[in-house]
């Protein structure tokens, strides 16, 4: 019998024309495209892992994936296997026009690299998809920094997210853009120091959130006083086709979230490599991401076509104060408190600073009650400041708040210097070494005033006569001096935890210390702070009578900004519960020879029981 048969017809004629008819009609088999696949080794292209979230394992020629979630892989082993889960994708497109419309993103990619493959695939209909792209009608995307929230340990790196902004005449503006977030999926109500240590080993699912960008402007502009800086990214439409269809594939599924590494900038980085390949911007990244280092990538990428500031309203609210002398401060607290409090004092101003001292009144109020659950008087008092603000609204308005120095021209994060100097006479030299961030010396344009974050710090000093040891080891420090005033009344804190050097009993003792402080901070003139904290200690130090003490004290300083660098006073006081009292007074001050670049000057008296240590020391300060 003949191999082939067409209606019957045995003959080698009919075969040969039934050969043609099937070289030329019929799609390949699925195994045939996947064997096309292999040969052009898709799985190991660089675009395919990162359309995937692929990153090297520890052992060589394995890999790991980002994503915690089995939804987001059509093979079993997708996860580790890139080219197990590049099969089961081109099985499941042939199988299923669902497959093209869950996953647009790699159907796009695949249907560029294996040619013919869009003519194989079953025709789709994915009008869920679709009228997603139509009703968003994105024709920009922009990167969002939101600045450091000096309050809050788990904001004080600041955060990215994407704005998209919309085509459609209705939506032009871009409070009506649509916001994408990535972040941890946290309870209700989280103490933000719960979790910002969950956060640092890896205690929540992260997943992408999506909502109108007016929603974020009054979360991180008027709700926690952040400033925004938006970053327009000069994507084409094909670009933006590529990174939208891998943003609807990442819907509801959950990614490891991890505060230093394996975060929301991260995954922005993400985003972008698969919307534009070539520039590796996660790569860059592979032990932590601070959120504006990884705004310098995009910058330095060429990926930014221009920047915009939108300050916070606090931000606003406290440029006004200043443009206020001293009787109309008081007169718009005035105000604040009640509408109808002084109008004469009110009528006596010209137009100009009636509308200013209502602007103020009226956005105090806001800021005031930002927090506070409605009630029938808030709202009353909001309307009668709102009406005296409509009622000088024809008078000239003052002007905006002058930009501050953007985030990314600040200094690099990490740091290293060398120094030395003399303990009692004798000689040292410090190697300091800083995986991040700021303290409150560093050169201060890009940084918020008052905030100091710094993590993994070590200091090792060699001193005179050879010796070699660890000096200092902080594996957190936190400082937010925030300033109080008539209208502001913040507290001001800090916290420091790891290993340091105390003289103690004549003996120079490695000690594991915890030591936290609260209090205010005051303003009196601009580059002037003044700061006062109750402070307590936990010491382990074996040269104790008890190794393990507890110390409350008392901590005073200043901290000046002048055209000379930035000078910073202090004096701490503790008395351990055994009686063993402490103090340390220093005076440091650092000259900024550059963004990245600064010497310090640092002069320390320690006094003890037993022991009276004085040291100077003078470093080079880089920054990287």
């Amino acid at each position: 019998m003949w191999p082939c048969s067409l209606r019957g017809a045995r003959t080698p004629g009919a075969c040969a024309v039934l050969g043609l008819l099937l070289c030329a009609a019929p799609p390949a088999p699925a195994a045939d495209w996947s064997g096309q696949a292999r040969a052009a080794q898709l799985s190991t292209d660089r675009q395919w892992l990162q359309l995937l979230h692929y990153t090297p394992a520890w052992r060589p020629g394995g890999f790991r994936n980002f994503v915690d979630d089995r939804d987001f892989f059509l093979s079993p082993g997708g996860a580790g296997d890139p080219g197990a889960e590049l099969e089961a994708t081109v099985t499941a497109l042939l199988a299923d026009p669902a497959t093209q419309c869950r996953f647009p993103g790699r159907t796009l990619w695949l249907t560029a690299r294996l040619p013919g493959l869009a003519a194989a695939l079953p025709a789709a209909s994915c009008p869920e998809y679709e009228e997603w792209r139509r009703v968003l009608a994105v024709d920009r995307a922009v990167l969002v920094f939101a600045a450091s929230y000096l309050n809050s340990p788990s904001s004080m790196y600041g955060h990215t997210f994407l704005r998209f902004d919309s085509a459609a005449a209705e939506r032009r503006t871009p409070l009506l853009g649509w916001a994408l977030n990535f972040g941890a999926t946290i309870p209700p109500d989280e103490n933000g120091l719960v979790y910002a240590w969950r956060g640092l080993v890896g205690g929540y699912p992260g997943q992408f959130a999506a909502g109108p960008y007016f929603e974020k402007l009054r979360e991180y502009s008027r709700l926690e006083s952040r400033d925004l800086w938006e970053y327009r990214l000069n994507l084409d439409a094909a670009e933006l086709d590529r990174l939208l269809a891998h943003v609807w594939e990442l819907r509801d599924i959950n990614f490891d979230y991890y505060f230093f590494d394996e975060n929301c900038s991260l995954r922005l980085l993400e985003l972008l490599d698969v919307a534009r390949p070539g520039h590796d911007l996660a790569d860059r990244f592979p032990n932590y991401a601070i959120p504006i280092d990884t705004v310098r990538a995009v910058l330095d990428a060429g990926m930014v076509a221009g920047v915009g500031y939108r300050p916070a309203t606090r931000t606003i609210l406290r440029h006004e104060l200043v443009l206020l002398d001293r009787d109309e401060r008081r007169l718009a607290r005035r105000l604040a408190d009640d509408a109808a409090a002084d109008p004469v004092g009110f009528a006596a101003l010209v137009p100009e600073r009636q509308r200013l001292v209502a602007e103020v009144a009226y956005q105090f109020h806001r800021d005031r009650v930002v927090h506070a659950p409605p009630s029938p008087g808030i709202a009353q008092q909001n309307f009668a400041l709102l009406q005296l603000v409509n009622r000088t609204a024809a008078a000239a308005a003052s002007p905006p708040p002058p930009w501050p120095a953007a985030p990314e021209t600040g200094h690099r994060t990490g740091l290293v210097a060398f120094g030395g100097g003399l303990e009692e006479s004798r000689g040292f030299a410090d190697l300091d070494w800083r995986v991040s961030y700021h303290d409150l010396l560093d050169p201060a344009p890009g940084y918020p005033a008052g905030a100091s974050l710094n993590m993994a710090r070590v200091v090792l000093r060699a001193r005179e006569g050879g010796t070699l040891q660890l000096q200092r080891l902080d594996a957190l420090e936190i400082t937010s001096l925030a300033p109080r005033d008539e209208f502001f009344r913040s507290w001001s804190w800090r916290v420091n935890a790891g290993l340091e050097r105390q003289w103690t009993a004549g003996d120079d003792v490695l000690v594991t210390q915890v030591n936290a402080g609260g209090g205010g901070t005051w303003a009196p003139v601009a580059p002037l702070m003044l700061f006062a904290f109750a402070t307590g200690r936990i010491e382990y130090n074996h040269e104790f009578d008890r190794s393990l003490d507890l110390a409350p004290g008392l901590a005073v300083g200043l901290r000046l900004e002048s055209a000379a660098g930035i000078t910073l006073a202090s004096a701490d006081h503790y008395r351990f519960t055994d009686g063993v009292d402490r103090t340390e007074l220093a005076l440091r001050h650092e000259l900024a020879l550059g963004a990245n670049l600064g010497l310090r000057l640092e002069l320390v008296r320690r006094v003890g029981d037993t022991d009276r240590v004085d040291e100077a020391a003078l470093a080079l300060r880089y920054h990287f």
